[in-house]
């Protein structure tokens, strides 16, 4: 299948690309430039595709600004509506199978337990965001276009987000727990978001809101212990509150808040994830 990627140079992006070219799929990277030169353009470039898959979002974790918060909006919504629009052009001779939106577990209330069936928002920007950027693929119900919205958690790897950031201090025995450490903590491994991609992808009956989270959410201070056991390096210092909240503001709250978030619209439709734990998770990046 021809799959045409949002966010294809991004952290989950490439990695995905990677993955549907050895299963025999061919990736069509959605450029910055291919958002911004017209519809008629972007229309063209997925013309050909069976599916598309919108990842692309500007970085959160950066001061909110009034300027960085239009930024992190319009980055969402703005592509999320281009997109949607350029498949409304080629119909009705051409229709993807299939659209997979992005948004994030930020949607929820921090501090409780969620699954998809949960309506308890979070009232804070980045809440509000996902709600913004979740309705503007409502019209894909007049289309008539599958539609799969992934709630995506905390994404373990290499390659890029928050674990690359911690390595290093990690590794020198600077790391430690943030705040309390008792903040949840819902993460998956990057082999399992693009697994769970594909998985939608090829079971027509998928549709509907899925959480992207491994079905064993954990605490910041066992991730803390669990990753310092895997480095073999202590972990015994702590992050202040207040120092996150002096570098990056509101966003901090990305930081020291949390939620407990579980995968069940996955599991009931019969994903099995390889890593549904913390500890197989890092296993298999680190080592």
């Amino acid at each position: 299948m021809k799959i045409a990627i949002s966010g294809g140079t991004g952290f989950i992006g490439k990695q995905l690309s990677d993955i549907l070219l050895r299963s025999g799929h061919e990736p069509i990277v959605i450029t910055r430039t291919d958002l911004s030169a017209g519809m008629d353009h972007l229309a063209k470039v997925i013309k050909s595709a069976d599916v598309i898959i919108n990842l692309a979002g500007a970085p959160v974790l950066q001061r909110w600004t009034e300027k960085n918060k239009q930024v992190i909006l319009s980055s969402r919504v703005d592509t999320t509506r281009k997109l949607i629009e350029a498949v409304r052009l080629n119909l009705p001779e051409h229709k993807p199978s299939v659209f997979l939106s992005a948004s994030a577990i930020s949607i929820y209330k921090s501090w409780e337990i969620h699954d998809e069936q949960s309506t308890n928002w979070g009232t804070d920007f980045l809440a509000s965001v996902c709600k913004a950027w979740e309705k503007e693929t409502e019209p894909l119900n007049d289309l008539k276009v599958r539609l799969c919205t992934i709630r995506i958690g905390m994404v373990l790897g290499l390659a890029g987000g928050s674990l690359k950031t911690m390595l290093p201090m990690f590794r020198l025995g600077l790391g430690g727990k943030i705040g309390s450490g008792k903040q949840p903590f819902s993460f998956i491994h990057i082999d399992d978001v693009c697994r769970a991609i594909e998985f939608l992808i090829l079971n027509e009956k998928c549709t509907g809101i899925y959480n992207f989270v491994a079905p064993n959410p954990i605490t910041n201070k066992l991730f803390t212990r669990e990753l310092s056991k895997q480095l073999h390096r202590p972990a015994i210092f702590m992050v202040p509150s207040f120092v996150l909240k002096l570098i990056f503001g509101k966003a901090s709250d990305l930081i020291i808040d949390g939620v407990t978030v579980k995968p069940a619209h996955l599991l009931k439709d019969g994903f099995q994830f390889k890593y549904p734990d913390i500890g197989s998770a890092l296993e298999n990046i680190l080592n």
